[in-house]
């Protein structure tokens, strides 16, 4: 759509609010689509995942172990954040598909602020977590997974458990990135806030967790632990957190240029 269309399609909906951009509208059909499956998928694995872990399963020591722990993941946390971030995509774009005048609706008035907000949860929460988790695991899985993931842990989570927490991950994210118009902020504080929250929250569960456990989640820090590599192995996890945020930023260019996504973004 080019920007001569977006301002037509901006001065249409502002003049006839139940008058939707074509292009507009199959960007909200797709978010509905890619959050519906988000959660089908997140959903279903996480029933499933239950009930593994149930029963004589438990009487492995590493399996008792990992159940007691599993929230400790930042897999785990990662799924949340994507399940919670499903419900609010279809809170906010649900209306815009049926076409609903939220004028109209005490509480239907806020979904806008909560439109604003869903643009920060996704640049701040959601693609930079889910960036991350996959550029991590994946190369340390290949290379040696005892390090990241042994294999006893396959007893309880199959393999298509695994691809849905480690692999489906990224591409929900690349979903939403590809069909949700943004600019880049031009500050981006309140997005790193957010990350620094999430990033220190976990680090002191973590923490927390060898406190009163005597040990890690991952073997990987339990190898590194002691030595000069725990710091820099920490060091390392925020750079590649930080960098996951910042190129998300070239990669929305690439489907919105600046002008055309500022306007794309005003009329939703």
């Amino acid at each position: 759509m080019s920007e001569k269309n977006l301002l037509q399609a901006r001065f249409a909906t502002e003049k006839h609010p139940g008058f939707f951009p074509a292009a507009i509208t199959f960007h909200v059909h797709c978010r509905i689509i890619g959050s519906a499956i988000a959660l089908l998928l997140h959903g279903g694995n996480s029933i499933a995942m239950f009930f593994a872990m149930r029963g004589d399963i438990l009487k492995d020591p590493d399996i008792a172990n990992l159940q007691a722990t599993q929230y400790r993941y930042l897999t785990i946390w990662n799924v949340a954040f994507q399940i919670a971030y499903s419900i609010m995509n279809l809170a906010c774009d649900i209306p815009l598909f049926l076409k609903v005048k939220e004028e109209s609706s005490p509480i239907l008035c806020y979904l806008e602020y909560v439109r604003k907000y869903r643009k920060v949860v996704f640049g701040g929460v959601i693609f930079p977590t889910g960036v991350a988790i996959f550029t991590v695991f994946w190369p340390i899985f290949i290379y040696n997974r005892e390090l990241i993931f042994p294999k006893f842990i396959d007893k309880a989570i199959s393999p298509v458990s695994n691809q849905i927490m480690h692999s489906a991950i990224f591409f929900i994210v690349m979903w939403e990135l590809l069909f949700h118009p943004r600019a880049k902020p031009s500050s981006h504080k309140l997005y790193l806030g957010h990350m620094a929250v999430i990033f220190f929250s976990y680090f002191i569960v973590l923490f927390a967790n060898y406190a009163e456990r005597g040990t890690w989640p991952y073997p990987l820090f339990t190898i590194v632990y002691g030595t000069i590599y725990f710091p820099l192995l920490l060091a390392a996890l925020c750079i590649i957190y930080v960098s996951a945020y910042f190129i998300q930023w070239p990669l929305t260019s690439l489907v919105y240029n600046n002008i055309t996504c500022k306007k794309t973004e005003k009329i939703r």
